[in-house]
């Protein structure tokens, strides 16, 4: 992929047989499933970088009920109204490839994503074999300068840096965060003192808000698996005692509000 360039010195990376390759010499294998694996160090081997494999299959479960979809869709419609031919869209943080995937089946464009997690990044291969998967760190994004028309930042750390080096001048970063009630009836039920989120765009001295908009509705969860598989995709998972995770498997079926605030960034 002419984008990629080498995480270790920013040179250019070649594709020659089953690896990439640098001028300097520094080699990545692609794996079985295609992917490429940029972590150095002692990341490069570890397996338990970022979400578990459990975790990974938790997310794939729920998101191919299409919950999230009408998020997805509006997405995908604000890509095609914006009339670039065949844009470059980085897909940052992918996890296992919902969103890319489904955006790719529905718009001529090019794409790439990325997750620190290789369990992610595995399902993610066996949705879409025509985007360029690759495991890496948000902080030293394997692309070059400039080359991303759009930039997908779903539920994701925000490293304005990094981001504002890949975009293109006239590029766009598309920013989700959960608003101020999404998910807020299953926090009625975990917690005594349920919270709701501030919804706030995430912080930056390098990019310009440039809109924002909020999408709501409802989601009517119809069996105890897909709500527990929600659950598992939230950080209150990691912050509920037993007794509040057994809690939700009593229910059956569940009406939560799916809250999602989209800002759009530009340099």
């Amino acid at each position: 992929m002419k984008n990629l360039i080498c995480p270790i010195c920013s040179e250019p990376l070649e594709e020659m047989g089953g690896s990439c390759l640098c001028r300097n010499r520094h080699c990545f294998d692609r794996a079985r499933q295609g992917y490429l694996n940029f972590l150095a160090g002692n990341h490069k081997s570890g397996s338990q970088i970022g979400d578990n494999r459990d975790m990974a299959l938790s997310r794939r479960a729920f998101l191919e009920k299409d919950y999230f979809a009408p998020l997805c869709d509006d997405i995908t419609d604000y890509l095609r109204e914006d009339g670039k031919a065949r844009p470059f869209i980085v897909d940052i943080c992918c996890g296992e490839g919902y969103y890319g995937s489904r955006i790719k089946d529905r718009l001529d464009c090019e794409m790439a994503g990325f997750d620190i997690s290789k369990e992610m990044i595995r399902l993610a291969c066996s949705r879409k074999k025509d985007i360029e998967y690759f495991v890496a760190n948000i902080s030293r994004i394997p692309l070059r300068d400039e080359c991303a028309d759009f930039l997908l930042h779903l539920f994701a750390p925000f490293h304005e840096k990094e981001f504002r080096r890949i975009t293109k001048p006239d590029g766009r970063i598309i920013s989700v965060v959960p608003g101020e009630n999404h998910l807020f009836e299953l926090k009625e039920i975990l917690y005594a003192l349920p919270y709701k989120n501030d919804g706030k765009p995430p912080e930056t001295s390098e990019l310009i808000l440039a809109e924002a908009q909020q999408i709501t509705y409802e989601m009517h969860l119809k069996s105890t698996e897909d709500i527990l598989s929600l659950f598992r995709m939230t950080p209150y998972f990691y912050h509920t005692d037993e007794a509040g995770k057994n809690k939700l498997s009593q229910y059956g079926e569940l009406k939560v509000t799916a809250d999602f605030m989209v800002y759009i960034f530009q340099k």
